[in-house]
């Protein structure tokens, strides 16, 4: 018979997604919540007065990102396992959330049994990495990293934008150098991201960086 109880936080912006994650969960008799986190900074306020044993974490926050999170919570707090539970499946965030620290990478898709299976994994000590996640990592090892400029098809407007934000202006900055509403230039940003498969500007400039659509 099961003996250790296994102690989770689980930190997302989305409360129905902790809501659901947090019930799932509960329906095991060894899984505890502890604590639910929305924010990085919250997290980080919760973790300073109770570190459970493993943290479920997503990889986008509004005040901080996941690769920030995990490289201060490893540091702080070297005995948490940290899993990566998240819709994000680019293959360059899984290596960086790893490579950062973080036993285990899962989509919120995944069934309860692989979130399950994770969890108790990353616990005893292991590594977990969805079967699908194994997959992608594959692909993008047997496949060219960076796509040509010209793949992203971005308009000469959202390619000013880009650049402009680069730079550290504003939507408001921006919209007047244009002269065009600011609801033109969230637009362009907003298409931007999902271009380029981010959740906001940070990413959008490392990103942009990396496939070589700014300098």
């Amino acid at each position: 018979m099961r003996t250790d109880i296994i102690r989770i936080a689980i930190a997302d912006d989305h409360p129905i997604v902790v809501e659901g994650i947090s019930n799932l969960l509960r329906s095991r008799d060894h899984f505890k919540i502890t604590a639910t986190y929305g924010s990085g900074a919250g997290l980080l306020e919760g973790l300073s007065h109770d570190v459970p044993d493993v943290l479920l974490l997503d990889f986008y926050f509004p005040d901080t990102t996941a690769i920030q999170l995990v490289r201060v919570i490893t540091k702080k707090y070297p005995e948490l396992r940290i899993l990566a539970i998240t819709s994000s499946d680019n293959a360059m965030n899984v290596k960086d959330m790893m490579q950062n620290g973080c036993s285990g990478y899962i989509l919120k898709s995944a069934a309860l049994s692989v979130l399950i299976e994770a969890v108790e994994t990353i616990y005893k000590g292991g590594q977990y990495l969805q079967p699908a996640i194994k997959e992608l990592l594959l692909e993008s090892m047997l496949t060219p990293q960076h796509k040509k400029p010209a793949d992203y098809k971005l308009t000469q407007r959202e390619q000013t934008i880009l650049t402009l934000l680069s730079q550290g202006k504003t939507n408001s900055e921006i919209a007047e150098q244009l002269f065009v509403s600011l609801r033109t230039i969230e637009n362009n940003r907003l298409s931007l991201y999902k271009k380029l498969g981010v959740r906001n500007t940070a990413e959008l400039i490392k990103n942009a960086l990396q496939q070589g659509l700014i300098k």
